[in-house]
């Protein structure tokens, strides 16, 4: 992966590499997924093995590539409480889009999703609900800065997931992420502290441990701005740094054709984004 260091044009399309439908997702993974007897620290293994059980919102899972926004919404809108990525946002069209057919193609995938939602004002776990009803057979899990909210939660929302702690924006934490969970992950959803130098640590850490033609999901892009979301930063990450700016000079090399060799030599496929977030996708 490229890391310019030079500014590019600024310029706010957001570009879809190939076409929805002619973009052929997934790793096909054949192993079966295998216990993780040896977690530890800031791991959690699932306590109970959760029985499989069929979204209500799609007759079969091959709804998921010609219907996926609406399965995903109207899912996340049949649980309690309900996910702000279906209310106070729109995720339903990225999640739709890309992730449900992923999953129709992978059903095995293995998927990591930053955030609990332990600050949220309806409490924890509203995306770990919808993720075990959506992806039954997939191999689940959940990271969070707050420990002893994962802790109240093992034994319930967190039933089914392997449960990574700490803070994103450490690369020491990261580190340990990968070397716990084994990294090679099919999807990476980061909807964690939002803070524009926890995002890029994660970025820079998980991105390449995302499997090829994987995904990677960016939450709450919109507060990049903002100074509040400017504070955390590392010496590696300053006040200056922006997601979003560093997103769009991915997006300059997928399109201008002086920038050829960049592109040949990046592992970025296409990035997708809709209103407040954006989905990387990662060649074959």
């Amino acid at each position: 992966m490229t890391i310019l260091n030079h500014h590019f044009p600024f310029w706010c399309a957001a570009l879809i590499a190939s076409s929805l439908f002619s973009y052929h997702l997934g790793y096909n993974d054949s192993n079966s997924i295998q216990t993780k007897n040896n977690l530890k620290q800031n791991s959690h293994a699932p306590a109970v093995e959760e029985e499989v059980t069929t979204p209500a919102a799609a007759d079969d899972i091959s709804d998921y590539l010609s219907k996926g926004e609406d399965i995903f919404l109207s899912t996340a809108k049949s649980l309690s409480p309900v996910t702000d990525k279906v209310t106070t946002h729109s995720y339903q069209i990225m999640f739709g889009r890309f992730l449900l057919p992923y999953y129709q193609q992978n059903p095995s995938m293995k998927m990591l999703e930053i955030g609990l939602g332990c600050d949220m004002n309806y409490g924890p776990g509203a995306s770990t609900a919808l993720w075990k009803k959506l992806f039954p057979e997939a191999e689940l899990w959940e990271a969070e800065f707050n420990y002893q909210c994962v802790e109240k939660h093992q034994e319930d929302m967190l039933k089914g997931f392997f449960v990574l702690t700490g803070d994103q924006g450490d690369d020491s934490v990261l580190d340990s992420w990968v070397e716990l969970s084994g990294g090679n992950f099919d999807v990476v959803i980061d909807d964690g502290g939002h803070q524009n130098c926890q995002i890029w640590h994660s970025f820079l850490k998980l991105w390449p441990t995302v499997k090829p033609g994987g995904l990677y999901f960016i939450e709450d892009l919109q507060v990049g701005r903002s100074p509040g979301y400017r504070k955390k930063t590392t010496d590696k990450c300053g006040q200056d740094l922006i997601v979003m700016e560093k997103l769009k000079e991915y997006m300059d090399i997928l399109i201008h054709s002086n920038q050829k060799k960049e592109f040949e030599e990046s592992d970025i496929e296409f990035i997708f984004c809709q209103h407040e977030a954006c989905v990387v996708g990662k060649k074959k």
